[in-house]
């Protein structure tokens, strides 16, 4: 580790407080621009202000936040101080400011533990700063593609920040092939998490961004599917496959909007386990927080039993109450994962109300071109759909993209301004379910924010 000057430490940290603050206070979060002037008055300050800590960092396309708050609900609820970077920023300035916030003005940890949500092309650079005890990476989808390219190139930049500490544990999804292939030719300790065949369900498949075979070339075959490109990969031309993991799902007994029932085995010990989360993904979610406990050596049971107690992530099946009305707020980003949105709703047994968010902002992506590849035609057929509003900066394209899948004019409705959506929702009677993108969600968080009395995101 990199010894920082004491005085430019004192410095770095004092400012990074003062600007987080003077600018929370006039409600702008402060998430990004306190640690990037602390990292200029201290290029060394990050390494000092998370020594001695014991640090998760999570990365992948489809997830992290949620799996972040699983791990940091594990390790309080076992009686463990633990800081989480919740504010969302998380490229490596976002994380300094997090891990200044929880130190002292010398730059003593206050927690001794962290989760870090980290983005993906941001690994490289955490990684060798904070000397994470152990990285999880959720799954890689196609995602942003105007600003990572190729999912290959995403693998590529995870593997570079992976490689820069065989110390570290991975704890890596078995099921996903990309995300698997980062246990070769490293000789760091892995802990597998997945689904088995017999957990029995099958969503969209879609292997456009399987890739193929690491080590030879050629592309997998499949003993089973759980959605997308995940499940039992193999070759069958050298052999490479899923192995069989140390935390695996053998049922899903339920899925509700209240959350899910699962039977998973860890070691050799059956559990069955309540997530307060609901949706197949969640349940890859609830896995891999396991897995990251199991990393910190956190008891497995501590840990099963505080996902029965896991409140969702700003934005991640958040729920809202309008004046009785249950809204239920889910964030879709790409493909995948607004199919396995769709997978959820078109599962429940209630009508409702949908609302569809669509920016294309730099938090975005620029490129909304994935919409063509998503399958609204699924939602549009839901017979317990009964009605859906479009919003956000890019609206109008959405809206001739459910035209396409089915929903007519009178299905419909673009709105504007999201201060006018909600007494439509209200009109309606119905449940809601809201997928905005990230920055669309963010804006119309806000003002369901200040209509139902939630916080801050940052809060």
């Amino acid at each position: 580790m990199s010894k920082a000057n004491p005085l430019q430490s004192a410095v770095s940290i004092a400012s990074c407080k003062l600007t987080r603050s003077i600018l929370r206070r006039t409600g702008r979060g402060g998430t990004s621009i306190p640690g990037e002037i602390a990292m200029k008055l201290c290029p060394g300050i990050t390494e000092t202000v998370s020594d001695g800590m014991e640090i998760v960092v999570v990365t992948g396309t489809n997830g992290k936040t949620t799996t972040c708050n699983m791990i940091r609900h594990a390790l309080i609820s076992s009686g463990r101080e633990c800081l989480l970077n919740n504010s969302g920023a998380n490229l490596l300035r976002g994380i300094t400011a997090d891990l200044i916030d929880n130190a002292t003005w010398t730059g003593r940890s206050k927690a001794h533990y962290a989760v870090l949500e980290c983005d993906e092309g941001a690994l490289k650079q955490v990684v060798p700063l904070v000397h994470p005890k152990a990285v999880v990476v959720t799954n890689l989808f196609s995602d942003q593609v105007d600003r990572y390219g190729s999912v290959q190139n995403t693998l590529k930049e995870i593997r570079t920040g992976i490689e820069t500490d065989p110390k570290t544990i991975l704890v890596l999804n078995a099921d996903e092939p990309l995300s698997a292939s980062l246990a070769l030719g490293v000789p760091n300790r892995v802990i597998w998490y997945g689904l088995e065949e017999s957990v029995g369900v099958q969503g969209n498949v879609d292997l456009s961004d399987a890739g193929v075979c690491p080590k030879c070339g050629a592309e997998y075959e499949y003993d089973y599917h759980i959605y997308a490109h995940l499940g039992g990969f193999r070759c069958t031309s050298c052999g490479y496959c899923r192995v069989t993991p140390q935390v695996r799902v053998t049922s899903i007994d339920r899925i509700a909007a209240s959350g899910s029932t699962v039977h998973m085995i860890t070691g050799k010990k059956e559990h069955e386990v309540q997530i307060a989360l609901p949706a197949v993904y969640n349940v890859y979610n609830a896995a891999a927080a396991i897995g990251a406990a199991g990393a910190l050596r956190i008891p497995v049971q501590e840990a099963i039993d505080s996902l029965s107690t896991v409140q969702s992530a700003f934005g991640r099946m958040e729920t809202f109450d309008l004046d009785g009305l249950r809204l239920q707020m889910i964030l879709v980003k790409n493909t995948a994962g607004c199919n396995q949105a769709f997978s959820y709703l078109t599962g429940l047994d209630e009508d409702y109300t949908a609302v569809l968010c669509l920016n294309n902002q730099t938090g975005d992506g620029h490129d909304i071109s994935w919409i063509n590849d998503t399958d609204y035609e699924k939602l549009c057929r839901d017979p317990h759909l009964k009605k859906l509003f479009v919003c956000g900066e890019c609206a109008d394209e959405l809206s001739g993209r459910l035209t396409k899948a089915g929903a007519g004019d009178d299905m419909q409705q673009i709105v504007r301004d999201y201060n006018e959506l909600l007494p439509l929702l209200k009109a309606e009677g119905r449940p809601v379910f809201a997928l905005p993108n990230y920055t669309s969600m963010m804006e119309f968080r806000k003002v369901l924010s200040q209509a139902t009395g939630k916080h801050e995101f940052w809060e």
